[in-house]
């Protein structure tokens, strides 16, 4: 399969003398085209730092993260911004809608920002929202969606974009179990259906058993395969 991520002794340190703090400690990780990835452990173990890492937000102190082949340690800032905007699909627990603006001009917003005329950037934006399921709810703010339609919208804008990877930090962390279970259902779905690569962090074990390959990060360390590391999701189990 395809590799669209490889870290290679990806170590990344925050402070200096005795408050040093080692985050990542020589990570090597490829994730592959259409995969599901779950990456799990413990508070303070290393993951959303990790996360940020293979995605280019953060660089790491000593090692190299390729994305598509880039290594991104050779890319200029303005040149990972770029990849970001439009390589690169974030979900975050926190949703981060902007309040004032409806599904549609949420989920339109990052293609507007990156140039994109206003007929063209909304038309995608409905198309997303209708991928997602939230095609009849396109002109309602925020404030007058549920927690797992929000994120439903959130999904849809990170969609929007058509990104090589799409990266998940606690997705479902602030919804309900029936909320969140539709949530990660349409995770699953991307991934069968529509070939999406996706990488997600979690603590929940339940979450995790619905993605294709689990691994544990522990202390910064990506800790020996086990037995649920070769776990292959199934769209069945998110219906």
């Amino acid at each position: 399969m395809t590799c669209v991520i490889e870290a290679r002794e990806v170590r990344k340190n925050f402070g200096s003398g005795e408050a040093r703090v080692e985050a990542l400690c020589g990570v090597d990780l490829v994730v592959s085209q259409g995969e599901f990835l779950a990456i799990m452990g413990p508070s303070g173990s290393g993951k959303s730092t990790l996360l940020h890492v293979l995605a280019g937000v953060e660089p790491p102190t000593t090692g190299h993260v390729f994305f598509e082949g880039q290594d991104l340690a050779l890319l200029s800032d303005y040149q990972r911004t770029l990849l970001r905007r439009r390589e690169i699909g974030f979900i975050f627990q926190s949703l981060n809608l902007l309040p004032t603006l409806n599904a549609e001009e949420n989920v339109a917003f990052p293609l507007l920002l990156d140039g994109l005329h206003f007929g063209p950037a909304h038309r995608r934006a409905r198309e997303a929202l209708e991928l997602v399921g939230m095609g009849h709810r396109r002109d309602h703010v925020p404030g007058n969606l549920s927690g797992g339609e929000q994120q439903r919208v959130a999904i849809a804008r990170a969609l929007v974009i058509k990104p090589a990877v799409l990266f998940a930090d606690e997705p479902t962390g602030s919804l309900d179990s029936a909320s969140g279970h539709r949530v990660l259902g349409l995770l699953r779905q991307l991934v069968t259906e529509h070939g999406q690569t996706i990488v997600m962090i979690t603590h929940d074990p339940e979450v995790a058993r619905l993605s294709d390959r689990i691994v544990h990060l522990r202390d910064g360390r990506l800790e020996p395969d086990g037995p649920e590391d070769a776990h292959a999701g199934s769209p069945q189990q998110a219906s």
